[in-house]
């Protein structure tokens, strides 16, 4: 025998699966011992070999009769055969196992299982079999239910979740698994009318209250999920989680001083303190404060916002005109992988980029692709420097660099394409290179713009306008605003143009771009 067993072990690590799936279970027929059933049936499984699987796994049910393991194997094996009758026996047994370990677990655990069955139809076949007795049972009711969403019998699902409310009126699971349903079918206002009844009958239950604030979030109605959230802060004064969805939630709506007091709550302890000072540097920082944003930052020691954290405390040394601080501050900052070192050697070059120190920016940007040579993100940030240089050369080696890698780079084609019709006579370079952006990304205004351009320095003017007008109609950026308002000056509908420029002015008064042209045509 345990010769036999060493054979089946050896057989299974070397990969011939079909000796050792036979050598165990001839060991199991003649030991009967459920370690060794037990053995054969999951070497079985993992060998895709059905047939003797349900052999194993009914040695196994036979000789370890208590065991759930076992006939959760069977059942799934005697369902991969067609054999649901036999399964339903021992899926019958299982639901009574798992009931006397937890009242109504078992009626979940079978649904769980059975909704990662191939076949979905047999699996809701099988459910069904096994609640048909169970009419007025809300649990197996509620797992028949569930089971049917899964598969897409959502209008039978539907049906039976309003059985278990008639049966169990303060089913909370129910309640929730209802709106969401409703919610996939795109009815967002029953779900939220379902949840808002419920909580009419049962106003203690907070999951449904949370599932209620959560959809109001979802629906944009800002204020009646942040009563909803602060109703559950209350009652639920230690759940940290629910703390911070209030404070997240009161920092989207600008409520800048009630979603302080939450953070500073947050702050005192418990697993979210790191991430409630990152957001108390972000609310110090829109308030101009930028020592207590700074403070705030600093303690934010670890975690998904440790680099952004470091990152704008550099940022913000920087203006405050410690900018060779904010670059050595940078020099200590720890990158725990690629993604991250690109990132901090692009925060310091743009810190020096916003100072109008561009020959440094460069030598930043030398530095970093020396360090990651074909990395995309440090080509084209280092192309826009070198545009503002004069030096057209190096911007269109870094875009093609990444075309080269990248064909598909629609921000490289469209950055190339704009600065081709922009700073040189190469339209149809240009419009070849802005065409093949548009057809990867035809809604991104960035491109539409850049199509409009080339059409007005190709001396296409109607078609330019199309284009600068579309443009306009997805974004009101005063880049755009300055060029619509340039072809329609130089076609002759000047009033237009002023329209569109002291509208733009009104948001962005400071834009350069903007001034410039402005500037060019009053003279």
């Amino acid at each position: 025998m345990l010769y036999k067993l060493l054979v089946a072990e050896f057989a299974g690590r070397r990969g011939q699966l079909e000796l050792s799936v036979s050598s165990y279970l001839d060991a199991a027929r003649t030991t009967r011992d459920p370690a060794v059933a037990e053995r054969a049936t999951r070497v079985a499984v993992f060998a895709r070999d059905d047939e003797r699987g349900v052999e194993a796994a009914k040695l196994w049910v036979e000789v370890d009769p208590e065991s759930a393991d076992a006939k959760h194997f069977y059942a799934t094996l005697l369902m991969r055969n067609d054999r649901t009758e036999e399964a339903v026996v021992q899926l019958e047994a299982l639901i009574e196992i798992w009931n006397e370990e937890s009242p109504g677990r078992g009626f979940d655990l079978v649904s769980d299982m059975l909704g990662r069955s191939q076949d979905k139809e047999a699996a809701l076949k099988v459910m069904e079999q096994l609640v048909e007795d169970r009419s007025d049972d809300p649990d197996a009711l509620f797992a028949l239910a569930t089971l049917s969403g899964r598969v897409g019998e959502v209008d039978k699902a539907v049906e039976r979740l309003d059985r278990v409310r008639e049966l169990d009126p303060n089913n909370d699971r129910a309640v929730i698994f209802y709106a969401s349903l409703l919610r996939s079918q795109g009815n967002t206002a029953k779900a939220l009318e379902v949840l808002r009844e419920a909580l009419e009958k049962n106003p203690e239950s907070d999951e449904v209250r949370l599932t209620y604030a959560r959809l109001l979030v979802d629906a944009k109605r800002y204020e009646e999920a942040r009563a909803q959230f602060e109703r559950l802060v209350e009652r639920t004064p230690d759940n940290t989680d629910i703390r911070y969805a209030l404070a997240l939630l009161l920092l989207q709506t600008e409520h800048m001083d009630e979603a302080r007091a939450q953070f500073l709550e947050l702050a005192k302890s418990g697993d979210r303190k790191v991430s409630a000072y990152f957001y108390l540097g972000q609310i110090a920082e829109s308030e101009d404060d930028f020592e207590a944003a700074i403070e705030a930052y600093h303690k934010v020691d670890r975690g998904e916002n440790y680099l952004n954290a470091q990152i704008r405390i550099a940022v913000l040394m920087a203006e405050q005109g410690k900018l060779d601080e904010a670059r050595e501050y940078l020099y200590g900052v720890e990158s725990r992988n690629v993604k991250e070192a690109v990132r901090v050697y692009r925060a310091e070059a743009e810190i020096l980029t916003n100072a109008d120190r561009f020959n440094e920016a460069i030598e930043v940007y030398n530095l970093a692709l020396d360090e990651f040579p074909e990395n995309s993100d440090l080509l084209y940030a280092r192309a826009m420097v070198a545009e503002k240089l004069d030096r057209l050369d190096v911007l269109e080696a870094d875009l093609r660099s990444i075309l080269s890698r990248e064909p598909n780079n629609a921000e490289a084609l469209n950055a190339l394409g704009y600065t081709l019709a922009d700073r040189t006579d190469r339209y149809d370079e240009a419009l070849a290179l802005i065409k093949q952006a548009l057809a990867l990304q035809p809604d991104d205004y960035y491109i539409v713009d850049s199509m409009g351009w080339v059409m007005y320095r190709m001396g296409r003017h109607q078609e330019a306008l199309e284009y600068l007008r579309r443009a306009m109609t997805l974004s009101e950026d005063p880049e755009i605003a300055a060029h619509l308002g340039e072809v329609l000056w130089v076609t002759g509908d000047k009033q237009a143009a002023r329209e569109i420029w002291n509208a733009a002015l009104e948001s962005t008064p400071d834009d350069e771009r903007l001034l410039d042209v402005i500037k060019r045509f009053s003279e």
